[in-house]
């Protein structure tokens, strides 16, 4: 082997054995611990992300992102750490991959734009991005991640043509008043101002006038009603066009817009033909609730099902009708309840609540509906809706503990050796007793009657009483007796 090979390996050895001393000191950790702490966030105060894997406010395409770290150890900041920053778009994609140095603050930043959707996929940019931060700290590798949403801040979702009375219509004649309804979305976690702008044009695109208004929109979804716009006697007969834009001030102030417009068409008419009245009562949904679990697969026998329905009047008339809910099988149908609905205007949906009360239900499978019958409706096969099949079933009592065979030798062979032990103790305790008793009965013998003096009497004759013979003198009449030992 030549010295240059030698050389080689001896170098390949030694490096090896140095990555590998080096990967057995390097802990890695995906959890930040009570000691090293990393915080990522944004510029969107007051819903930047501070705190571990927190999501931040909405962006907006082509909207600046400004990334912060904040890298502690012991709740002390830590300077001079290199922070990694990887950002992910909608699709998972890694887009962004820096590397930045925390400050005397133990802050690190680094910023990237939002790509604006002018050729860029929607998909890689409407949605939720996740970012990720990572840094090293006395050889454990700690991590936060962070969140946020990507969308048009105040989007328009649809305008509409309306009368006066908010309901829906797409024809106005000349000299008429025409109102709009806007449905306009917040995806920001605070309420923006928006400048609302409606602008008329006729069939030859003529502008008919413009409606403007200042108006806070909360997050969320909110629909708003705008009134109103006069048509002039002057404008053309036919299809007309109404623009709906958002900005954040008027375009001479400098403002901008929030989204792109939306619009809608109507018809300007010489004069209104009244639509033919039109009945059209729909049942949309039959949603069941067991406690708060919708869409039970099964429930006992004495439990309380509540049940949603929601009907919706699709026509053009005003309607007062009855909804009834019924279970059903295969033998009988039974009615839940039954709600009376008064005057439901044209578009407007109810919502409505029936509590099944299953104490006299017998065992089985029943299918949930609800129905709406109504006179001269002109699709009556959407006035019924039915749900689904949900099981009624008996009381299950949780299954009994089985004791194992083991165990209940050992409780046996326990109470066996405790009884034995208590006999035992017992036994004692009546010969102990026994044998107190014999001690106490014991009597001292008594003295012979040949060696006791005191046994020996006389009898007195004057009185004929009789009494110790060592008294010379009769205890009963005193008469003297003199020695006597007979």
């Amino acid at each position: 082997m030549s010295t240059r090979l030698k050389n080689l390996v001896v170098t390949l050895a030694v490096t090896a054995i140095l990555l590998s001393s080096i990967h057995a000191n390097v802990k890695i950790t995906f959890s930040n611990g009570t000691d090293r702490k990393i915080d990522v966030f944004t510029q969107k105060e007051p819903y930047s992300g501070k705190g571990p894997n927190m999501s931040s406010d909405a962006f907006a395409p082509q909207e600046e992102v400004v990334l912060y770290a904040n890298v502690t150890y012991r709740d002390y900041p830590m300077q001079g750490k290199d922070v990694a920053f990887e950002v992910r778009d909608p699709m998972s994609r890694s887009v962004v991959m820096q590397t930045a140095v925390t400050n005397e603050n133990g802050v690190a930043s680094v910023s990237f734009r939002i790509p604006g959707p002018n050729g860029y996929p929607l998909e890689a940019i409407f949605g939720v991005w996740n970012v990720i931060a990572t840094v090293s700290i006395a050889d454990v590798t700690v991590n936060d991640t962070l969140s946020f949403l990507v969308g048009w801040i105040i989007e328009l979702i649809k305008v509409e043509t309306v009368d006066a009375n908010n309901v829906s219509r797409t024809s106005f004649m000349r000299d008429e008043h025409m109102c709009f309804k806007l449905t306009v979305k917040n995806i920001a976690n605070t309420s923006k101002i928006a400048t609302l702008i409606f602008n008329v044009f006729d069939n030859l695109s003529v502008s008919l006038g413009q409606v403007i208004l200042l108006q806070e929109i909360k997050p969320g979804v909110t629909v708003l009603f705008i009134e109103d716009l006069l048509i002039p006697k002057w404008a053309s007969l036919g299809v007309g066009v109404v623009y709906a834009n958002a900005y954040t001030a008027l375009p001479a102030l400098g403002g901008v817009p929030w989204c792109p417009q939306v619009f809608t068409t109507f018809s300007i008419v010489e004069k209104i033909v009244p639509a033919p009245p039109i009945h059209d009562v729909v049942v949309i949904e039959v949603v069941p609730f067991l406690g708060a679990v919708p869409f039970p697969a099964f429930l006992y026998i004495g439990e309380i099902l509540t049940i949603y329905v929601v009907v919706e009047n699709k026509g053009n008339q005003i309607e007062s009708f009855n909804v009834t809910t019924f279970y059903e099988n295969t033998t009988e149908s039974n009615v839940v309840g039954t709600i009376a609905v008064n005057r439901l205007q044209p578009s407007e949906e109810k919502l409505l609540v029936f509590n099944w009360d299953t104490r006299n239900v017998t065992e089985g499978n029943y299918t949930l509906s609800a129905s709406a019958p109504l006179p001269n409706d002109i699709t009556p096969a959407d006035n019924t809706f039915i749900n689904g099949v949900i099981w009624v079933r008996p009381w299950v009592y949780p299954p009994v503990w089985k004791i194992p065979t083991w165990l209940l030798v050992l409780l046996f062979l326990l109470v066996l050796l405790i009884g034995i032990l208590l006999l035992l103790v017992l036994i004692c305790a009546l010969l102990r007793r026994r044998r107190r008793k014999k001690k106490d009965e014991m009597v001292i013998p008594l003295i012979p009657p040949a060696i006791s003096p005191f046994r020996r009497r006389k009898k007195c004759r004057v009185c004929g009483e009789e009494f110790p013979e060592v008294y010379t003198f009769c205890p009963y009449c005193f008469t003297f007796h003199g020695k006597d030992y007979e």
